[in-house]
This record gives C-alpha cells, structure tokens and sequence, in this order.
C-alpha cells in the first residue's frame, strides 16, 4: 500500500512492495500523486511495473546538454559531472541504493568536501531526472545515504581558510619559476584586482573604460544569472596591463590551466605547498580592506552579492587592525 505525504507544497507518494526496492515520486498536487500512485500499484499487481534501469551517465549526459543549454556551467562543475559520468556512468538508477553511494563516497580518494560536492552534484541529478524527464531515482536511498555519510564524517562543508600569503612567499615562489608565461604580472593582477582566475583570463583590451582605470568583466559569476560589471583599477593594475603586448584581443591571453600548473609547480619547488592560486583573490580582499575600503566597496572590485561570502575572504588579524587604528 502506498502512502502520500506532503512537504511543504509538494506531495511525496512512497510505495513498498515485498521484492522491490522502495518507488517514490514527488507531485505539485495532491490529485496527481494520487493518480500516479494508483497506476503504479496497478502495474505492480499486474507485473507490468519495471523499475527504472535508465544509465545514470545517461542522465548526466542529458543534464549537461539540457540543462546546461539553459543555464550555461562553469568550467568545475562541467569538469566535476563528467568525471561523475566516467566513474558511475553505468550504474543503473534501480542500482544506485544507500550501499552503492556510500561505498562510492568512502572510496573516493579525496578530503570530504571534495567528496561532498560529488555527491550533491549526483542528487542534482537525480533530482532534475525525477521533476523534469520522469524517471524514478531511488531517491529515498541517496537520502539515506547523504545522512549517514555526515554522521560519519566522509563528507562535510569546505573549511574556511585563513591563510594570507606576504609579499616574501610571493618572492620566493617566482624566484623558482620556470615558466615562459608573464607570472610576475599575472600574480600580482590577481592580488590587485581579487579577480576569480577565469575573470582575469576572460577581459579584452576593449572591455577597458574610463582611460583605463575601470574595466567590464562580462557575464560575472552571480547567485541568479551572470551579467556584465564594470569594476575599478587600482593604480597598481593599470600599471600591469599597460605593459602587456597586444598580441591578442585578450589582455591576458593563457590558459588558466597552464597558470595554475606554473604556479603548482614553483610553489612546490619553494615549499610552500599550501598557498593555492585561489589564495591570491583571497589575499587581495584582505588588501583591499586593509586599505580602508567597506565592505560594499570591496564587493564592487570582488563581485561578490553575498555578505556572508565576502565575510569568508576577509582574514584581517587582531595586530593587523590595530596597526589601522
């Protein structure tokens, strides 16, 4: 017998039969779920009920193409569901129980945020699978599976870090450079500006403004939807770009890849293996704060719409803010 519950304004049916695992499905309405879950028995009783063994990589094919048509991924995400699809494409969704997601999550050479961003990219998924295109993930299971991985510890939030990097770690770290790329410039743009590294390799020369001293970045990261911000310069970036040859419509025109390889490669050789690229944007909101700017001025040059956010990239430490006052 199948039962119908309502969370919040949706209608959840949960149907258990002996020799099957549990079939759920949500509903905006009542009366639709009670429909469904008629059918649904009826083809149990009759053997004509299959449960779903629609290819999970299947789904995550059609999610990347559908939905990403939509609204277009960022290059991890789109990086992070197709390493999804190469590892547990061909598990089938009347296969992917508690067992099997957590066996995937404790196996999974990774720290467990890394791990925990697998596995909510993998319920987006079902999830899209379920409300848009009609298939019948085992949601229940994937649930049960998310709780018991928290309790254990396998999958937690990222921790906020706090490390900031001196001018000397900068120094040390491009003294053992071996790379043909412009590093020194494309260090210090990035701690200047608190760029993200796919802004910094994305702004054309005609993306600049104002004799130079503001520049458009387009289709910027956002909560809802991406558009275009013109951000101010600091003296020091303008600086930087105006030595930079034209040989391209694209000021900096690398690939961030090649970058961060650069940068992997010297910070390990100086060893300084925990500064992280993304360190430099955090590092150069700290500087922009310590110059005296507030807090909403600051998310003009980061473009960040979160407070709480912008909060997470501050580390100003108690010496620090008496030297300001």
């Amino acid at each position: 017998m199948g039962t119908i519950q309502k969370r919040g304004g949706t209608y959840r049916v949960l149907i258990r039969k002996k020799d099957l695992p549990p079939i759920s499905k949500t509903f905006p309405k009542k009366a639709i779920a009670q429909r469904w879950m008629i059918e649904t028995e009826a083809k149990i009783a009759s053997g004509q009920y299959k449960h779903d063994d629609a290819r999970f990589g299947d789904l995550i094919r059609r999610y990347l193409i559908e939905i990403g048509r939509i609204k277009p991924f960022g290059r991890s995400k789109r990086m992070l569901l197709e390493k999804l699809e190469s590892t547990i494409g061909d598990v089938k969704l009347n296969q992917m129980s508690t067992q099997m997601l957590t066996n995937y999550a404790v196996e999974r050479t990774a720290g467990p945020s890394t791990v925990m961003q697998d596995m909510i990219y993998i319920g987006v998924v079902l999830q899209t699978a379920e409300s848009l295109w009609g298939a019948q993930p085992r949601l229940d299971e994937y649930k049960k599976a998310m709780h018991a991985l928290k309790k254990l510890g396998v999958i937690s939030e990222s921790k906020e870090r706090d490390r900031r990097v001196s001018d000397e770690e900068v120094d040390i770290i491009l003294a053992h450079m071996q790379s043909t790329l412009p590093m020194y410039d494309l260090v210090w743009f990035s701690i200047y500006t608190a760029m993200r590294n796919g802004e910094v390799f994305k702004i054309r020369w005609d993306d600049l403004r104002n004799d130079g001293r503001t520049v458009v970045i387009r289709e910027r990261k956002h909560p809802t939807h991406k558009r275009d911000q013109e951000v101010p310069l600091l003296p020091e970036a303008r600086e930087i770009i105006e030595r930079q040859p034209r040989i391209d419509d694209r000021i900096f025109p690398y690939k961030g890849r090649s970058v961060s390889h650069a940068w992997q490669k010297a910070r390990n050789a100086a060893g300084l293996r925990d500064i992280r690229w993304h360190d430099l944007r955090h590092e150069g909101v700290s500087r922009l704060f310590e110059r005296g700017l507030d807090m909403m001025t600051v998310a003009v040059f980061s473009g960040h719409r979160d407070i709480n956010m912008l909060r997470r990239y501050t580390h100003l430490n108690a010496r620090q803010i008496l030297d300001s006052l």
